[in-house]
């Protein structure tokens, strides 16, 4: 045997063996975790451009409100389990370029995005909790916790909850500034 290859031999048995109580240890805290049994990340195309008109007492009190969304250029990346559930979504990158419009008066405001980053992830329960961090549009219902109508832009950190159908958001915490959509179109 060469001395290259034999000392290429004691270098691999060396390193395994300082690394081996780093990795079982590695291993372990891993096991702990739902993402240790996690399949690698799949890839998603960003999410579509869209609108939405909102009658009076759904997105604001007292007009009716119109939503355009467009520009998002955010990488999409789902957390999967070996059995294909989805355990999170993260989406990152410059998120939408939102018009808000009272459709009673014709004034509109645009929102330009900064850097964002949504976190969803899906609880036992079948509740999703959604961390955004960034730039952020949050439309309240009236079926919502806390209720609405009420339409904000956020600055910051936002944490909500949504119901396992993801139609009902049952909690709010944000940090930051915002941005009062229905008093600022009013």
């Amino acid at each position: 045997m060469a001395v290259a290859e034999h000392l290429e031999n004691v270098m691999k048995r060396t390193t395994a063996r300082r690394l081996t109580p780093s990795l079982l240890l590695a291993g372990s805290l891993l096991g702990l975790s739902p993402a240790a049994n996690a399949a690698p990340p799949v890839p998603g195309p960003p999410p579509p451009n869209f609108s939405a008109d909102l009658p009076a007492g759904q997105g604001c009190p007292d007009f009716a409100l119109r939503v355009e969304a467009d520009g998002s250029n955010v990488t999409v990346r789902t957390f999967v389990d070996r059995k294909g559930k989805t355990l999170r979504t993260l989406q990152a990158g410059r998120g939408y370029t939102l018009t808000y419009t009272n459709l009673d008066s014709g004034k509109s405001v645009t929102i330009r995005p900064t850097g964002s980053n949504r976190s969803t992830v899906t609880n036992p329960d079948g509740t999703f909790t959604v961390t955004e961090t960034g730039t952020a549009g949050i439309i309240l219902f009236p079926t919502d916790n806390p209720k609405g109508p009420s339409s904000t832009q956020y600055y910051g950190r936002i944490v909500y909850t949504l119901k396992a159908d993801g139609s009902t958001l049952t909690s709010l915490t944000t940090s930051g500034t915002s941005i009062d959509i229905c008093a600022a179109l009013a």
